[in-house]
């Protein structure tokens, strides 16, 4: 039992690691990607689960959210949006399982709480949904066209 408990403590610790490496990476390619020195960028929240994050950030006026996928150690981001990325059933529709749907969510939603209410509102002014190129432009996605990747 004791041998048990102290696998279970290593693999939750091992998780716990691989969860705050992915946060890192993640906010390390968003600012790879949108960092200006003439517009700095703030990240103020990256929640993780298995290989995709929903990040909050906010940049000059503006703000959103970024939905980000995994591959090996490489993050990318696949798209940015406002308040549709807190939403559960939107990731779901991304490809993202219930459970994890679920989960970056609430988690999402509590690292929040710790944010004050104004930087949080930036978060909701991104209009619409668009799609992230490698460069970091975007192209809109609407719904009547393009469906959600």
């Amino acid at each position: 039992m004791r041998l048990f408990l102290i696998g279970m403590i290593s693999a939750a610790a091992c998780l716990s690691a691989r969860a705050d490496e992915g946060s890192e990476a993640a906010r390390r390619q968003l600012f790879e990607t949108f960092d200006k020195p003439e517009t700095r960028l703030f990240v103020d929240a990256v929640v993780v689960e298995g290989d995709v994050a929903v990040a909050d950030w906010r940049q000059g006026e503006l703000g959103g959210r970024a939905f980000l996928t995994r591959k090996g150690d490489a993050w990318s981001i696949s798209l940015c949006a406002g308040d549709a990325l807190k939403d559960s059933a939107t990731l779901e529709k991304l490809g993202v399982s219930k459970a994890n749907a679920e989960a970056l969510s609430k988690r999402l939603a509590a690292e929040e709480t710790r944010l004050s209410p104004d930087v949080v509102e930036r978060f909701s002014r991104f209009d619409g949904m668009a799609a992230v190129e490698a460069d970091g432009s975007h192209s809109p996605l609407d719904p009547h066209h393009k469906p959600i990747p």
